[in-house]
């Protein structure tokens, strides 16, 4: 047995969490109690993205509702992080009410907005967050070294404010393949995400407290991609911990048959850096993808509106299995908090790239004006954290000839070590293939296994190992 890597958490308070969603008190959308909900389900960490202009729409005029209504929820300060949108109609560069975000028109009204904001929260939300993804122009109009400077004022105000606040560099998308994988061609545009980060790793690493990696795409590279930037970091002397304040997963994109149609997120990005919230540049295609349906991939039609039963539950059921498996990655890499993209479901227009994108990966949905429909997303995660309770470390183990074998140790404290273990096979069509015997050594006298789905799987236990069937979705082991 081989400890291959090994992730130790050592940031207080939850590190399994559920960002909210978009828009939160804001064009619409409701500034929603949902903590309890969240709670519900095991999390114990949230995020909500606020704008400038949300907040002061003139200059020294406030409207703290949303801001209240979201900490009001809190039960603790560790449970919250505000990410905040450099987007005003009147102080920045880029006249926006969401999108683009970009500098600020006098640094003065920065700081005094970012004070005065964490002012009122001192004490009572812990994580505080400028932008997100800025190496993607939709989230940043303006250069790399101008983000910097608005990173440094940001921590002097969020410290000034409050002492004992943390501040989250503006997340990286993390859409990269890191020179290890060498199975994977490189993303197209990611050379330019990654010298964007090196900047800022190099001119603004006393500006912040901790790193934001996404964990998007494939799975199976999180490990090497939390490395490659932890490295980068070592490399320049320092070393911050790193959270993931997004991920989800599947993308439509992880699917060979949907990369034709990756140009579509080009056009669209220039579409929003330009100014045209309101137009869809893909409308047609899309649109076009509808008009074909019957005929396209299974791959492209499980991510669209009003697909068949069958593909609607498959996709359910891959989402289930990669909310466990990029948990265990990511934390077995070091990562000391995560949260899944997103609790509401919520979409946009059919034919909205973003609705093709994200329209199926909410948690839960409204009924009757109320926060109580469940996804089995969400089931798959409150399943997560039950058997997670107590995470304190997570090691991934080698299985002596038997690579495609993912097995993770889960250290729960008194409650004793948890085991992880599926077989890695094609994400789309791997359910159908034949399950495989495992066995492993097991002290215990007796074995509990139940699959991320909520399958119990038959286990038991002969001369000190147990042997049970998997398959590619992950299964608990527990004595």
């Amino acid at each position: 047995m081989i400890s291959t890597q090994t992730g130790q958490i050592a940031l207080p308070g939850s590190p399994i969490g559920v960002a909210w969603a978009f828009l939160y008190g804001y064009s619409g959308i409701p500034a929603a109690t949902y903590m309890p909900q969240l709670r519900g389900l095991g999390a114990g960490f949230t995020k909500v993205y606020l704008f400038w202009n949300q907040i002061e729409r003139e200059k020294g005029r406030y409207d703290w509702s949303a801001v209240d209504a979201f900490v009001d929820q809190l039960e603790n300060p560790e449970e919250g992080l505000i990410a905040v949108f450099s987007a005003s109609k009147w102080a920045t560069r880029t006249s926006s009410e969401m999108l683009p975000p970009s500098p600020a028109k006098n640094p003065e009204d920065y700081y005094r907005f970012i004070y005065d904001l964490v002012r009122r929260c001192r004490g009572r939300v812990r994580y505080w967050q400028n932008d997100a993804e800025p190496n993607n122009p939709i989230f940043w109009a303006g250069t790399k070294e101008e983000f910097v400077i608005g990173l440094k004022l940001f921590y002097r105000a969020v410290k000034d404010a409050d002492p004992g606040a943390v501040v989250l560099v503006g997340g990286y998308d993390g859409m990269f393949v890191p020179p290890s994988v060498t199975t994977m061609p490189p993303f197209p545009t990611q050379e330019a995400g990654l010298a964007f980060f090196d900047h800022v790793l190099k001119e603004g690493c006393d500006a912040f407290d901790v790193f934001d990696l996404r964990l998007y795409g494939d799975p199976y590279t999180i490990v090497p991609r939390v490395e490659f930037m932890r490295e980068k970091m070592r490399a320049l002397g320092f070393e911050k911990p790193i959270i993931c304040a997004e991920y989800g997963g599947p993308s439509i994109f992880q699917f060979a048959a949907n990369r034709q149609y990756r140009p579509w997120i080009t056009a669209w990005s220039q579409g929003i850096a330009e100014g045209h919230v309101q137009h869809n540049p893909v409308a047609a295609e899309i649109a076009h993808l509808y008009e074909t349906m019957d005929s396209l991939p299974p791959e492209t039609q499980m991510f669209m509106l009003g697909c068949s039963p069958q593909l609607e539950a498959k996709l359910q059921r891959i989402q289930a299995r990669e909310l466990v498996m990029r948990n265990l990655f990511a934390f077995s890499a070091g990562v000391q908090k995560t949260l899944y993209w997103q609790l509401l479901l919520v979409h946009g227009d059919r034919d909205d790239l973003m609705t093709l994108m994200f329209g199926k990966i909410g948690m839960i949905g409204s009924e009757n004006g109320q926060l109580t429909r469940r996804f089995p997303v969400a089931e798959a995660c409150k399943r997560m954290t039950e058997a997670f309770r107590g995470l304190q470390q997570v090691s991934r183990i080698e299985v002596a000839d038997e690579p495609e074998i993912y097995l993770f140790r889960v250290e729960r404290g008194s409650r004793g070590p948890l085991h992880v273990v599926w077989v890695k096979r094609d994400t789309f069509s791997g359910e159908d293939a034949p399950q495989t015997p495992f066995r492993w050594e097991w002290k215990a006298n007796a074995v509990s296994a139940t699959d991320a789905l909520g399958q119990q799987i038959p286990a038991h236990i002969r001369n000190g190992e147990v042997y049970l069937p998997i398959s590619l979705t992950p299964v608990y082991m527990e004595s």
